[in-house]
């Protein structure tokens, strides 16, 4: 049973009802808060796998948090007692600080956005949520005798799924206002399942840091794969200091091409705070703040002709015109949904078209380039097209529109 079909049974008509009593006010919805605090949640769990040292980190924190949660098995029994809830309540919250640094505030607001809960009523769902994906996690760990090896293999079999269930008003939301861009940008790669603990198997001698042989002469020297090794670690040092030395910083991309997929998650975790609404990545439905740009068929047909001809070389670029951004932002305009439609029907219907798709801005804000070209590219993904087939990135200083150039027809 996966972790979304568990909290499911958890989280019955009659555990709602005992939620939407204890709120002093009837706003919003409390079945959509819990379970878009649920989603979030597991989100935030699935990033932390893709770092070995924080999936480590995350491994003791489950582990301790589930020590410590004392949730009981017949879940209704916690709204017996006011102190059982206040301490269910009050470790959640704490598990949402420690599990998920930075997560706290712009979960909240988030979610109270989402559901239209309170502010009371999102702290309470929030906390009671994160409580029980500890419980069902914590058991999950020691039924199955999981190692942290384990553990990222269970979290990671999930990342599909959640982008099947998770509602796209949630994941419009969340997606810019926590940073998890990767969710929807990640290539999917077949999990290997992990090997069985080492305490279950027979302890082997772990091999020696290096070898040492004896010459005829009574020496010592070492195993030649080691100094080959340790040349081959001067030489990227070397080399690294260098690329250091003319930029200022380390990087195979120039910086003004960088692709989106190339930017640090954490810096795309921080811009996102900082620069991005929690409604930054949804359809502008009345094109405010944008001048509406008419469908222009020329542009589709040029860009259809082009892809049918065969005789025509790959590598040509469009500019898109009808492709519109509320004015300085990455958000598009509803009446830019025509052409994007055009271009993943085309797309869909021959798999050979691979592209990228370029973004501008007047101001040539790297950043904001970057997300207007990946602002395309996740509604194409959501018509079907394979995220492997689309590149983005930022083409610097332009105007309110994209250009889109075929890499391979």
């Amino acid at each position: 049973m996966n972790l979304f079909e568990s909290f499911d049974e958890v989280i019955s008509d009659d555990f709602i009802q005992q939620v939407k009593s204890l709120s002093n006010d009837n706003l919003g919805d409390v079945e959509v808060a819990m379970k878009g605090v649920f989603y979030t949640l597991l989100a935030g769990l699935i990033r932390r796998t893709n770092s070995d040292m924080s999936s480590g980190m995350l491994f003791n924190q489950i582990k301790e948090k589930y020590k410590n949660n004392s949730i009981p098995l017949d879940k209704l029994s916690i709204f017996e007692k006011k102190a059982t809830i206040d301490n269910v309540t009050e470790n959640g919250s704490k598990i949402i600080s420690q599990i998920f640094p930075a997560y706290k505030s712009p979960l909240l607001s988030m979610i109270g956005s989402y559901a239209s809960t309170s502010k009371n009523t999102t702290v309470l769902t929030s906390g009671i949520t994160a409580s029980l994906l500890v419980d069902l996690l914590g058991k999950q760990i020691s039924a199955e005798n999981m190692d942290k090896e384990s553990l990222v293999y269970f979290l990671k079999q999930h990342h599909e799924l959640l982008l099947q269930k998770a509602p796209e008003a949630l994941m419009e939301k969340m997606i810019p206002a926590l940073g998890l861009q990767e969710l929807i940008n990640s290539k999917f790669a077949p999990l290997k399942k992990p090997e069985p603990s080492a305490k279950n198997v027979e302890e082997v001698e772990a091999p020696k840091a290096y070898e040492e042989y004896t010459d005829d002469e009574g020496g010592t020297f070492f195993n030649k794969k080691v100094l080959l090794g340790l040349l081959a670690l001067v030489i990227v040092a070397g080399v690294s200091y260098y690329i250091w030395a003319n930029n200022g910083s380390f990087s195979f991309f120039n910086k003004e091409d960088a692709p989106v997929e190339s930017l640090d998650e954490e810096m795309q975790f921080a811009d996102s705070l900082s620069n991005a609404s929690s409604d930054s990545l949804k359809i502008d439905s009345e094109g405010s703040a944008s001048k509406t740009v008419p469908l222009n068929n020329s542009e589709k047909e040029n860009f259809q002709k082009y892809i049918l001809d065969s005789n025509e070389k790959q590598g040509k670029e469009f500019d898109f015109t009808s492709i519109q951004y509320v004015d300085k932002t990455f958000e598009l305009t509803a009446a830019s949904l025509p052409i994007i439609d055009e271009i993943a029907n085309l797309m869909n219907s021959d798999q050979k078209i691979q592209i990228k798709v370029i973004g501008f801005s007047e101001e040539n804000d790297l950043k904001l380039n970057n997300k207007r070209a990946f602002a395309v590219k996740k509604v194409l993904m959501s018509k079907g097209i394979n995220t492997l087939r689309i590149d983005a990135g930022s083409g610097g200083k332009g105007g309110n529109f994209p250009r889109i150039k075929v890499v391979s027809k």
